[in-house]
């Protein structure tokens, strides 16, 4: 279990959010200092002030002088003193509304207008009033990230454009159109292969190359939208994030059924084979790989599996509202945490099985809160906190009864340069795993 002390004693430290959620800086409060000046009471400076003025001798202009300077830096003082009682009751103020309504809200800023309305209609598929449609929502929570500049048509254009690929080269091999597995493995070949296809009445060959990894920024480290699926449309790079959404979102306009699934700090696709066994398309490698592989080399934990946290396969409904998350983390980005972040997760967690992204990301709010109530309250150590603020207090308690449910689940973070030897070690397989693509389709 995560030691939430240690968030006390860091103080202005930061919680991790997987890969996905970035850091932002801690929503600026005042911070203005409290010490108690020693100084007399402020209310007795006139008196003070007129006893002075009646010992001065009237004919020495010098002494007058000398008098008005120090009564001026006494009714300085005093407001120097009122100020920092200001201050004092501004931060008492703030305590108490961070500590019962949370982190303010945020929707009065430029561009959370775009967040509000693709959070209503992937809210609207959930709820049933609209159809499912998972290339629609992945759309709407990159377009939300850019101020709704993207442009669908043009979106769904290019879609089109990759699945009448895949059907001409379905014809051009003479596989049956209608078969689940085929569309699958054609989809495979498009991202992962190098296709060749023939122009219909014409001699031409047109190329299509494969989707490459993104290598330099696979952890959208350097660019928040590195990875989205409009960036891999772009720019023909994606990552483990990317490349299988925009895979699902193919196969739901090719009509192929294919699930997501995740691995620790990682996610793949799933099919089925006609006699339901079951392939992970890793597409960042291109292989074909088993659930034994990403579970002897992805510290995934006895209880994870217990509790189906990894491998296992996401429906439609499921992939739209996790959908939900990204939303959540691409506010963070722009504006902060506020109750629009609590929502979006909230909601995830009503609709899906798997609640560790949930969990994690209520765990970096409550993280967040608490660290700025501490550091408001002056308060490194729990213990201080429950002493001056016990409703404050309240949010520590949540935070670890969060981070109880989250080491409950069998989630471990995986350690340092795991992944990165790990996509090293697929990248070896691919070899192997090259003629086995092919021998799964029956011609």
């Amino acid at each position: 279990m995560r030691k939430v002390v240690l968030y006390f004693l860091l103080f202005i430290s930061t919680h991790s959010v997987a890969q996905t959620v970035p850091t932002v800086a801690i929503p600026q409060l005042p911070t203005v200092g409290v010490p108690q000046p020693n100084i007399s009471n402020p209310y007795q400076y006139p008196n003070q002030a007129q006893t002075n003025l009646q010992q001065v001798n009237p004919y020495n202009p010098n002494e007058i002088k000398d008098v008005k300077r120090r009564n001026e830096a006494l009714i300085n003082e005093a407001a120097e003193y009122q100020r920092r009682i200001d201050g004092q009751n501004q931060i008492q103020s703030d305590i108490h509304m961070l500590a019962t309504k949370g982190f303010p809200s945020q929707s009065y800023q430029n561009g959370t207008a775009s967040y509000y309305k693709a959070f209503d209609e992937i809210n609207n598929m959930l709820d049933g009033k609209q159809p499912l449609n998972l290339g629609r929502a992945v759309f709407l929570v990159e377009n939300a990230y850019y101020n709704n500049t993207l442009k669908y048509d043009v979106y769904q254009k290019y879609l089109n454009d990759q699945v009448q690929i895949c059907n001409q080269k379905i014809r051009e091999e003479k596989l049956n159109e209608d078969n689940n597995l085929v569309k699958n493995m054609m989809l495979f070949r498009l991202i992962s292969d190098t296709l060749k296809i023939k122009t219909k009445g014409t001699e031409r060959t047109i190329t299509h190359l494969p989707i490459k990894y993104d290598l330099d920024d696979y952890k959208s480290e350097k660019h928040f939208d590195s990875h989205f699926v409009t960036k891999l449309m772009r720019s023909g790079s994606g990552q483990c994030l990317s490349m299988p959404l925009y895979y699902l979102v193919l196969a739901e306009k090719i009509g192929a059924q294919a699930y997501w699934a995740f691995s620790p700090q990682h996610s793949f696709v799933k099919i089925q084979d006609e006699k339901d066994t079951w392939y992970n398309l890793e597409l960042t490698c291109g292989a074909i790989l088993s659930d034994a592989h990403y579970m002897n080399s992805s510290y995934i934990k006895a209880e994870a599996i217990r509790n189906r946290l990894y491998l296992e396969p996401m429906g439609k409904k499921e992939i739209v509202t996790r959908l939900l998350d990204e939303l959540a983390k691409g506010y963070y980005e722009k504006f902060g945490m506020d109750d629009f972040f609590l929502n979006c997760i909230n909601t995830s967690s009503k609709n899906v099985k798997n609640q560790l992204e949930p969990l994690i990301m209520k765990a970096a709010y409550e993280s967040r809160l608490v660290l700025t109530l501490a550091k408001l309250l002056e308060a490194p150590k729990p213990e201080i906190m429950q002493q001056k603020s016990p409703e404050s207090y309240q949010h520590y308690l949540k935070l670890q009864n969060l981070d109880q449910q989250i080491d409950n689940l069998g989630y471990e973070e995986l350690p340092d340069g795991i992944y990165a030897r790990w996509l090293e070690y697929i990248n070896k397989l691919k070899a192997k795993e090259d003629k086995r693509k092919n021998l799964l389709i029956n011609r």
